[in-house]
């Protein structure tokens, strides 16, 4: 038996329904979650600055990391690989040096 894994908490469709209200089909707006689905993207990553103010470093695990923000969508492409039975889709977010 195959096992059922909510994809729409970890789509990118549902997180920007949640956002602005607009989906590309019905079931992107019910309080379910599909586990079939031909519209599937994973949610892309956010950018995070640092809380004015807050000194502690970002990401360092649970009560450790600075409180931050979300200041942007990362810049990157879908991309996808085989993995066993099956592929996956992932967003690879480009690097951008300054």
């Amino acid at each position: 038996m195959t096992e059922l894994i909510s994809l729409c908490y970890r789509c990118e469709h549902r997180a920007r329904f949640l956002e602005t209200g607009e989906r590309p089909r019905y079931q992107c707006k019910t309080d379910g979650a599909a586990w079939s689905c031909y519209m599937y993207k994973p949610v892309k990553p956010l950018i995070m600055a640092r809380n004015k103010g807050d000194r502690r470093p970002m990401f360092s695990g649970i009560a450790f990391s600075a409180r931050s923000h979300a200041i942007g969508i990362a810049k990157g492409e879908y991309q996808v690989i085989k993995q066993g039975k099956g592929k996956a889709i992932f967003y690879m977010p480009k690097s951008s040096a300054k």
